[in-house]
């Protein structure tokens, strides 16, 4: 006998039923437990099931093996939650057609969908795009943003790896079973994230292969579980559009786009995005100012206020160990954020009031690709 959390998954290991068809069968039954003693003629019965579908949930038994599936979960540390569990989570339930089941390494929080920022875009990024994502995501993350995204190449990638430069939170929703990593070379950013900063969650069996079908399935996921869905490089026919319009006709989700060079094919998708009504975004202020954010949410000194709207306090020469320490790590080559994090083991969010602190004392100059000089 299957339990209540059994069955469910039972059904979501059925291929071809999707959560669409199972959603239709659980109102037609009243349960996945009733769903799965139900006789073959009656499964037809229900819309869109048909009589091939019909006949596989009848052979559940023999096309499906839950305790197989719960063992290899159990072995990869992935935990299984199902639409009817306490811990689902919330924001996801206002989905017209929400995951059934959610196999998950690492934990998400209610509280991630309070500030959460899908950022999306182009697997063939240009380091324009690239430099972009990574700085959104971190900025972001460090003024208290979860930054949810998919672990594809390109713009996800780089998305995530910001939010974690900032040790701050992210979601990844793949397009395929935990027991695999596409890319390959992403296996250690999944890693990471897990290890404290977010999760990476799937609706795929563990052992699904990634297909045309199962990443627009995906999309739908990082769209309803943000507020807002930024689309930092994409072109004309990208999935990313398709996540900013779900976003916004299915949610109701703000979308913003970074525009780019008026030949670049790669931001032409972005263009058209802006020419449609999405909001054109040239920083992070931008659109935590225009989401509300910057008052309801906890405002880093990554954000200052403007003068008009704060008045500026006399600010003291910065001095102390931690400002020796950083014009010391300048001095010693680690000219960018992202090196001078790991070597002072200090968070974005403490480095970066201190670097602007020190380019308005006239102690160190910025220099072109996101680097900084001591002055001698």
């Amino acid at each position: 006998m299957l339990s209540p959390q059994e069955a469910l998954i039972t059904l979501n290991l059925i291929p071809g039923l999707g959560s669409m068809r199972i959603q239709a069968l659980l109102e037609f039954f009243g349960s996945a437990e009733l769903v799965l003693s139900a006789p073959e003629k009656m499964l037809a019965m229900v819309p869109r099931i048909g009589s091939k579908l019909a006949a596989a949930i009848a052979d559940w038994r023999n096309c499906t093996n839950v305790q197989a599936e719960l063992q290899c979960a159990a072995d990869y540390g992935v935990r299984v939650v199902t639409l009817t569990d306490a811990d689902y989570p919330d924001f996801l339930r206002r989905m017209s057609d929400p995951p059934i089941v959610l196999y998950v390494r690492g934990n998400w929080l209610n509280s991630d969908s309070d500030c959460s920022v899908a950022i999306v875009g182009t697997r063939q990024a240009t380091p324009y795009g690239m430099t972009t994502a990574r700085r959104f995501g971190r900025e972001l993350a460090d003024a208290g943003c979860t930054i949810i995204s998919g672990l594809a190449r390109g713009i996800d990638t780089a998305a995530h790896w910001g939010a974690l430069d900032a040790g701050g939170r992210t979601l990844a929703v793949l397009g395929f079973g935990l027991a695999g990593m596409y890319p390959e070379e992403n296996a250690e950013l999944a890693r990471c994230i897990c290890d404290g900063h977010g999760a990476v969650v799937s609706e795929f069996p563990m052992h699904m292969r990634p297909s045309r079908t199962t990443f627009p399935q995906r999309n739908r996921i990082v769209a309803a579980w943000s507020r807002a869905t930024l689309v930092v490089e994409a072109p004309t026919r990208s999935g990313s559009l398709h996540t900013a319009s779900m976003a916004a006709a299915d949610y109701g989700n703000s979308v913003f786009a970074i525009p780019g060079p008026i030949n670049q094919f790669s931001s032409s998708g972005c263009h058209e995005l802006i020419r449609d009504g999405a909001t054109l975004c040239t920083s992070p202020r931008e659109l935590m100012a225009d989401m509300q954010w910057l008052q309801t949410h906890r405002q880093m000194e990554l954000f200052p206020a403007p003068a008009e709207e704060k008045a500026a306090p006399v600010r003291q020469p910065v001095s102390g160990d931690d400002a020796v320490e950083l014009l010391q790590a300048i001095q010693a080559g680690h000219d960018t954020l992202d090196k001078l994090c790991p070597v002072l083991g200090k968070g974005a969010h403490t480095i970066t009031p201190l670097l602007m602190r020190l380019q308005i004392e006239r102690r160190i100059i910025p220099l072109p690709g996101g680097r900084f000089s001591t002055r001698v």
